[in-house]
């Protein structure tokens, strides 16, 4: 545990963006002005699939964004004149005999304890785990380079994770074993 320990600690020194994405110009902004949730919801599906990104509605607030074959799920919380965020999660799917494994949940207590880019959990049932973050910004404006970076940079920060877990962690969870 102590071995986990430390390499989860040196993970904080690790995490950021390592890769620089293909530039967009600073015209590419999605404005969020004056828009509730499901509005602005609405306005970053649009965009971001003229853009190319995969994307599929599935709340009036929510939405997926496919990355690197990944799903991160999306939900906007707009504060007007304020500091606005975009929740973005990833869930991992626990194999059915290992969902109330003591380990697993020793292995979250663990990572939230050493790690504080995002909060660790489990879903009712413990059939998932879930891992959540925050995009923020301010004026009601984003740039599609600011989402890209940051999807590149959760997923190099959970990528980092997975090869410093215990082999036993990753084979509870379904298609994470690489």
């Amino acid at each position: 545990m102590k071995r986990l320990s430390l390499a989860l600690l040196m993970l904080l020194f690790l995490t950021g963006c390592t890769t620089v994405p293909h530039r967009f110009s600073n015209e590419e902004v999605i404005d969020l002005q004056n828009k509730n949730n499901i509005e602005a919801t609405t306005a970053l599906v649009k965009t971001l699939k003229e853009k190319g990104f995969t994307t599929q509605k599935i709340s009036p607030t929510q939405f997926l964004i496919r990355y690197n074959e990944h799903d991160f799920l999306m939900e906007p919380k707009i504060v007007e004149d304020g500091l606005s965020r975009i929740i973005v999660s990833r869930l991992f799917k626990i194999k059915e005999e290992y969902q109330e494994s003591p380990e697993l949940f020793v292995l979250i207590i663990a990572l939230n304890r050493h790690l504080n880019f995002a909060k660790f959990s489990m879903l009712p049932e413990n059939r998932a785990g879930q891992v959540q973050t925050a995009i923020t910004f301010v004026d009601e404006t984003i740039q599609i380079l600011e989402i890209q970076q940051f999807l590149i940079w959760m997923d190099d920060s959970l990528n980092k994770i997975k090869n410093m877990v215990p082999p036993e962690a990753l084979h509870m969870l379904e298609n994470e074993t690489n």
